[in-house]
């Protein structure tokens, strides 16, 4: 399993009994009557196949699923997130990101774009910090002429450095206009990893217009070394020969990751003019390795709170939410997190708050986030409603690929549905409270910080 920042990524069981219909279907043919073997004639009413996996070589994984749908989507990802970077490479992921359809080896930026848009394609590159994804998505009939394509952007990029200066404006602008969350999220990760983890997915200021062909290639070479294919409504032949076409620059490289421990105790604060005071609060969650204590971090989040579950609608009953969020003259708002890393994790709060009231509001989230104390009611509410998130999570084809490819390239197994639930009804408050307490705290603040309160003024 990987969580993430705001959802929980889990699989849900792909039965055979799962069918589409398209309301656009081809011309209709005369009524038959019903038989046995009409609905297998019909190309719209084929089940969907189990996911199927296949280890290509020791560095490429191919995963698949049958959906019988129109469109389709194949997605490479690598293990090669933000937290690989150094003190002189940081943002390299975020150029990485912008640099995805650029020109490549055997292609320019203009062949790209036009054989994407000539087979009404779309491309997108997603990043994290542990993973960098490349995903393109189009008619499942035209993914043959977009394969050579996918292969180029992911697997033998040059960096042209007229390429790179062209798109520095863009690398300022989505750092200058990260909201106060996001912000806020990258501080806390700084405050508890400090490095490694603790690297932002977004360049510093100071490395704006430093990133060079040779800092990319180089990041390349030493990271692309491990990869998943994944493919969303394409036969797995296809994808196992696509697979076995990938040429990793990263291949055979001897990469040595330092494991990123978190730091507790430890405080960052960044004052700027705002109207609002943003507060993070954070103790070590679970690592991917450790499923039970995932699930039980999952459920911490959704028993403290998560916001409204519906559009205008109210905190769910969680118990940070309540104590915050429903009280109106605090003129503040809460919520809880929870990310999850292949050696570590966060567990935390979220906190925006007027600065005459930041100083209480703060005090309060950390008592109840330190304190847990849930109760077996506390946790069956948040075991609904994490049940609920799996399936909402992985609904759509989108979805469904990101959770796919982070399971099977950070974990190298790939849960299903029924052994997800198995593990979350095993779960007991006991367990929650057990994790909350037992890490220390860290903290982060950015906004009008005059009154948020130090550290060492909350209660351990």
């Amino acid at each position: 399993m990987a969580l993430q920042p705001s959802v929980t990524p889990y699989l849900r069981k792909i039965t055979a009994n799962n069918v589409r219909t398209f309301a656009a279907a081809a011309k209709a043919k005369k009524a038959e009557p019903a038989s046995s073997s009409s609905s297998s004639q019909n190309p719209y009413s084929i089940p969907r196949e189990e996911l199927k996996v296949s280890k290509v070589s020791d560095n490429v994984t191919a995963v698949s699923v049958e959906t019988s749908k129109p469109l389709a989507r194949l997605a490479v990802y690598f293990r090669a997130g933000s937290r690989y970077e150094t003190d002189s490479t940081q943002g390299t992921v975020q150029m990485l990101r912008i640099a995805a359809g650029l020109g490549t080896g055997n292609s320019s930026q203009f062949s790209l774009t036009r054989t994407l848009e000539a087979n009404g394609a779309n491309l997108h590159c997603t990043t994290g910090r542990e993973f960098v994804g490349y995903t393109v998505e189009s008619n499942r009939d035209k993914i043959k002429a977009i394969e050579p394509f996918l292969k180029e952007i992911a697997s033998n990029q040059v960096f042209k450095p007229w390429e790179l200066k062209d798109n520095v404006n863009r690398l300022r602008l989505e750092r200058d206009i990260r909201p106060p969350e996001v912000r806020i999220l990258e501080l806390i990760h700084k405050a508890a990893y400090r490095k490694g983890l603790g690297y932002s997915l977004y360049s510093p200021k100071w490395m704006i217009g430093n990133h060079t062909s040779e800092m990319l290639s180089n990041y390349v070479k030493s990271n692309f070394g491990e990869a998943t294919v994944v493919a969303v409504g394409l036969p797995h032949d296809q994808v196992k020969t696509f697979a076995s076409r990938l040429k990793l620059q990263g291949a055979g490289t001897d990469r040595t990751s330092q494991p990123s421990k978190f730091a507790g105790g430890t405080e960052l604060r960044k004052e700027t003019n705002s109207d609002l005071a943003y507060v993070a609060l954070a103790v070590e969650g679970a690592s991917i390795g450790n499923a039970k204590d995932q699930v039980a971090s999952a459920l911490v989040h959704r028993a403290l709170g998560s916001g409204a579950r519906t559009k205008r609608g109210t905190n769910a009953g969680g118990k940070l939410t309540a104590a915050v969020s429903g009280d109106v003259s605090l003129n503040a708002a809460a919520t809880t997190f929870s990310v999850n890393y292949s050696d570590s994790g966060l567990l935390g709060v979220f906190i925006a708050a007027t600065p005459c009231s930041v100083e209480g509001v703060t005090k309060k989230a950390a008592e109840i986030l330190l304190t847990g104390n849930f109760s077996d009611e506390d946790v069956a509410r948040a075991k609904t409603q994490l049940k609920n998130d799996i399936s909402f999570t992985t609904e759509t084809d989108a979805g469904f690929l990101e959770e796919v490819a982070l399971q099977s390239l950070l974990t190298g197994n790939i849960q299903n549905q029924t052994e997800i639930e198995a593990l979350i009804d095993s779960v007991t408050a006991g367990d929650l409270n057990a994790l909350v307490k037992k890490g220390k705290l860290s903290m982060a603040s950015f906004g009008r910080v005059a009154n948020v309160p130090h550290i060492e003024q909350l209660k351990k």
